[in-house]
C-alpha cells in the first residue's frame, strides 16, 4: 500500500506526510489495520492493499468489527482475494464478543442472535444456546427477525446485552450496507436493555485483544472511520492513519490526518 495522496491536499504537504506516515508504520511493533474501506469493498480488493499485507505481513493485525466471519473463515475468504492474511492475524468483533460472554456468563448460557458461523463458533467455545434461562444476549449483524423478538422480554428482565459493535452500517461495494449498530438502536427502540456492553471499536476491548503484549505507543491502528477506528486508537494512545477513499482512483489511498 502506498500511503501517498490525497485529492484535495498540496503535493508538498502530500509528500510530507506519507514520509511521516512510512515513519510511523517502519518504526511499529504492531501495525493494526481496518478491513472494509481500507483493504476491501465488498468482494472487491482496493488499489495497494495485496502489497500493503504482504510487505507489513509479520506485524499486521487485521482489526475488524465484522461480526459474520470467524477469523478461520476470514482468512480463507481473504487468501482467495489475494490478501494473505492467517487467522491468528485476525480481531473480529463477532469472536470477540463470543469471548467477552465466556467471561462474564459462567453458566455459558446465552441467547445468541447471529447467524450460522457465528452459532458454530460459540459452540466450539463451550457456549451453550439457552432461551429459557441466558446469562446474556449476544447481537451480531446477521440476527434474524425471529431472533430479535425473542430477545425483547429477555432485555426487558435485565438479562445484558452484548453488542459485536456499534456501527449502523459498514461500507460495502455498491453502497452502505446495515450493520449491528442498527439492530441494536432497533431493539432499544423496543425495550430499555439495563446493562449493554459494547465490544467492538471504538470501544478498547477489541483493540486490546489486538495488541496483544504490545504497549499501545509502541502499535499503530490504520482505518477510514474516524468515529470507530481513529477514536478508539486515540483513546488508548494508539498513533493511527486516518485514510479517506478519495484518491483511491489514482491508485494510492490517501492519508486524511496522523496522529501521535
Amino acid at each position: 500500500m502506498n500511503l501517498g495522496t490525497n485529492c484535495d491536499t498540496p503535493h508538498g504537504v502530500t509528500d510530507q506526510r506519507a514520509a511521516q506516515a512510512r515513519k510511523l508504520l517502519d518504526r511499529a511493533e504492531r501495525i493494526l489495520c481496518d478491513l472494509d474501506g481500507c483493504l476491501i469493498s465488498g468482494a472487491r480488493v482496493l488499489p495497494g492493499a495485496e502489497a500493503f499485507v504482504r510487505h507489513y505481513a509479520s506485524r499486521l493485525v487485521l482489526v475488524s468489527n465484522n461480526s459474520t466471519d470467524t477469523a478461520k473463515t476470514l482468512a480463507g475468504r481473504l487468501a482467495a482475494m489475494g490478501l494473505p492474511i492467517s487467522a491468528d492475524r485476525i480481531r473480529l468483533a463477532g469472536e470477540a464478543a463470543l469471548g467477552f460472554a465466556c467471561k462474564t456468563a459462567s453458566s455459558g448460557k446465552v441467547l445468541l442472535l447471529a447467524g450460522a458461523t457465528i452459532q458454530q463458533r460459540a459452540q466450539e467455545l463451550g457456549l451453550r444456546p439457552d432461551t429459557a434461562s441466558p446469562e446474556a444476549v449476544i447481537l451480531c449483524r446477521d440476527a434474524t427477525r425471529g431472533q430479535l423478538e425473542r430477545a425483547l422480554p429477555l432485555l426487558s428482565k435485565g438479562v445484558p446485552l452484548i453488542v459485536a459493535n456499534p456501527d449502523l452500517t459498514h461500507p460495502g461495494e455498491h453502497g452502505p450496507v446495515i450493520e449491528t449498530g442498527a439492530l441494536a438502536a432497533l431493539l432499544r427502540a423496543c425495550v430499555r436493555p439495563q446493562v449493554t456492553h459494547v465490544v467492538g471499536k471504538p470501544s478498547a476491548y477489541l483493540f486490546q485483544t489486538a495488541l496483544g503484549p504490545v504497549p499501545p505507543r509502541k502499535a499503530v491502528m490504520i482505518g477510514d472511520n474516524r468515529d470507530t477506528d481513529i477514536a478508539g486508537a486515540q483513546e488508548l494512545g494508539i498513533p493511527s492513519l486516518h485514510v479517506g477513499p478519495d484518491a483511491m482512483r489514482f491508485g494510492l489511498p490517501g492519508i486524511s490526518s496522523l496522529t501521535g
